[in-house]
């Protein structure tokens, strides 16, 4: 398609004898022989080829990248505005000024009178402004305000409710509002719980009930007028309804619980929501503790003795679907696994369960996988889990599907990846065996497949997989134990197929990590990133485990998120977390990076999601600034 272009001879006489360049010398202005002059040094410092270098041309972009992208920066300048009519708004006070000459006459009381009117004037100028604009200096007082604690929930009540004042017509707005609330029953039942209204009588919740909620204090006190007043009900409401609902009729209420709040507030929860993220930017601002903070712990586990080893042979009960690998059909067996030397060396107690540990061993394609031994009640459950090359970390093996050979295909992950992943000091234990003994290769590493797949179900192909998932016909105990959804569907992080704004990532203040305090930390060696040090940390109400991860270029990204909930027989948590954006790899599958991959930067079919994305979530940034620094 594109031709060679055919080069001029430099050297070429004209029929007079001159050379053709210095002929047009005479004929062209200083201007354009200027031009010719440096366009022929180009021809000759680069090579012709550069010309067919197709990174320079100008290709048309796609129109779904070029709309996700006008989207972002618009969400991001509004952001911004939104952002900056909050700092100006608490700025108003510092930003008075009285003249000398204004001073002269007036008492304490008056002065004082006339300072609160111009900052009355200033914060209502504030919110009209279309763009205001706000130094660095006034964001960092604001920040710092915030970080100790001046700017109070109350604070920021009273400015939603200058935010956006209620429209002229407020009647015909609140018939609309209810009107859309009453379309779907369970908003309307979230409506009436705010209301007081009871089990006998929540139907009766009307239009009038909703203008006082919007309008008034309740008579209990409760204050729904914001956001700020409603995240408590939704609090209370969601965790009320957790524990006597199925997990498919919570996520319902979650989405109604959404939408409801979007109808109730407008604007207003655009402002609570940046406010948020402001408080967020702040913490980076608070007061670390005089205490010393509590060092990593090593992770710990028992080397068995031979007799303890043997006895938990003795009571090991495998289930599992037949290998068919090479045209054989054989099931594994606990003789088996001792011919391969893959019996309990190790053991680790996690909330009174102990798992024991066999050593690591090499699987075909460069995974890894361990034979994990589930002590439960009077039977030891042999389990299998498997570590991935990319991110590098461990997940149980539920079930997998064949190749046409009978070997493994896909290796599949339940209800989510999340929801297979190991709680955090497996983890930590799997990489620290991995560091003293390193990975076995066994003598025929067919075997190792087949060791590995014998303790999971087995489905012949991904249809007939597909098929019994939608036929709720799926064995083993792990979709008898595990919850088919996360637990934490009012973080709001679902509902898009697109990737949300880096800076737009943020999460409550007990359920984020407690960087002051990490629990343990250790490494391990991935495909994609090298040498990883990973660190873990504990929530602020103690109820999740986070696990950082950061290469040797000081690149950071959210590893896995644990909540804490009982064991179960395969050695995981009852209960799993989704994160969605939060858990974004450092490499991303490029149908999964939208427009925050880095193309000069790939692995694979990977993209690097440092620069235009990792780097700008602010936990993240808090997370390097907090302890990243202190490991240098």
């Amino acid at each position: 398609m594109f031709g060679r272009s055919r080069s001029e001879k430099a050297n070429a006489k004209s029929i007079d004898g001159m050379k053709g360049q210095q002929k047009g010398r005479k004929q062209l202005g200083a201007d354009a022989q200027a031009k010719i002059d440096d366009s022929i040094k180009v021809q000759k410092l680069q090579p012709e080829e550069a010309v067919l270098d197709a990174k320079v041309l100008p290709w048309k972009a796609d129109p779904a990248v070029e709309e996700a992208e006008q989207k972002a920066a618009q969400d991001k300048a509004q952001a911004e505005i939104q952002q900056n009519r909050i700092i100006s708004f608490f700025s108003a006070e510092a930003k008075v000024e009285v003249t000398p000459e204004e001073i002269v006459g007036m008492d304490s009381r008056s002065l004082k009178d006339l300072k609160r009117a111009r900052a009355n004037d200033l914060r209502r100028a504030a919110i009209e402004e279309d763009d205001p604009k706000v130094t660095r200096e006034e964001r960092e007082a604001f920040l710092q305000r915030l970080a100790e604690g001046k700017v109070t929930a109350r604070d920021e009540n009273n400015f939603l409710l200058l935010v956006c004042d209620m429209p002229k017509d407020a009647a015909l707005d609140f018939t609309q509002k209810f009107e859309q609330i009453a379309m779907d029953p369970r908003q309307t039942q979230i409506l009436a719980v705010a209301a007081g209204y009871n089990l006998t009588n929540w139907k009766q919740v009307d239009k009038e009930a909703l203008t006082k909620l919007l309008t008034e204090v309740q008579d209990d006190g409760d204050d729904y007028r914001t956001p700020v007043g409603f995240l408590k009900l939704r609090r209370h409401f969601l965790e009320g309804i957790r524990s006597r609902t199925k997990e498919q009729v919570y996520k319902a209420y979650v989405h109604s619980m959404n939408e409801l709040e979007m109808t109730l507030y407008g604007v207003r929860l655009d402002y609570f929501r940046q406010f948020e993220l402001l408080r967020h930017e702040a913490r980076k601002l608070m007061p670390t503790s005089t205490t010393e903070s509590v060092r990593p712990t090593e992770a710990r586990f028992e080397v068995l003795t031979s007799e303890r080893s043997a006895e938990i042979m003795g009571r090991a009960v495998i289930e599992g679907d037949p290998w068919r690998g090479g045209g054989l059909e054989r099931h594994l067996s606990t003789h088996a696994l001792t011919l391969a030397k893959l019996v309990p060396l190790f053991a680790l107690r996690i909330d009174g369960l102990e798992v024991g540990l066999s050593d690591i061993f090499q699987l075909p394609g460069g995974r890894a996988a361990v034979m994990a031994y589930v002590l439960v009640q009077d039977e030891v459950k042999v389990r299998t889990y498997y570590r991935t090359n990319t991110q590098g970390f461990w997940h149980y093996l539920p079930d997998y599907t064949r190749r046409a050979d009978g070997k493994i295909d896909f290796y599949c992950i339940g209800y989510g990846e999340e929801s297979v992943t190991l709680p955090m000091e497996v983890q930590a234990v799997l990489a620290r065996i991995e560091a003293e003994r390193g990975v076995k290769v066994l003598p025929n590493i067919a075997d190792s497949e087949f060791l590995a797949a014998g303790t999971a179900f087995a489905y012949d192909t991904r249809q007939d997989y597909q098929m019994q998932w939608s036929y709720g016909r799926m064995r083993g105990d792990y979709y008898q134990e595990v919850s088919a959804e996360p637990v934490n569907h009012d973080f709001d992080i679902h509902g898009s197929n697109q990737k949300k704004a880096p800076y737009t990532l943020s999460i409550d203040y007990n359920r984020s990590p407690d960087f002051e305090a990490r629990t343990l930390q250790y490494e391990i060696e991935t495909t994609d990133a090298g040498h990883v040090i990973v660190d873990g940390f504990k929530s602020y109400d103690g109820q999740y485990n986070w696990l950082f991860c950061r290469d040797s270029k000081d690149r950071a990204w959210v590893g896995a998120v644990e909540a804490i909930s009982p064991m179960t027989s395969m050695g995981l948590r009852r209960d799993w977390i989704a994160l969605g954006d939060f858990m974004t790899a450092l490499y991303e599958h490029t149908s999964q990076a939208g427009i925050y991959g880095d193309r000069n930067d790939t692995k694979g079919a990977r993209q690097c999601m440092w620069n235009n994305y990792l780097s700008n979530i602010p936990l993240i940034q808090e997370y390097l600034r907090k302890v990243g620094a202190k490991n240098e």
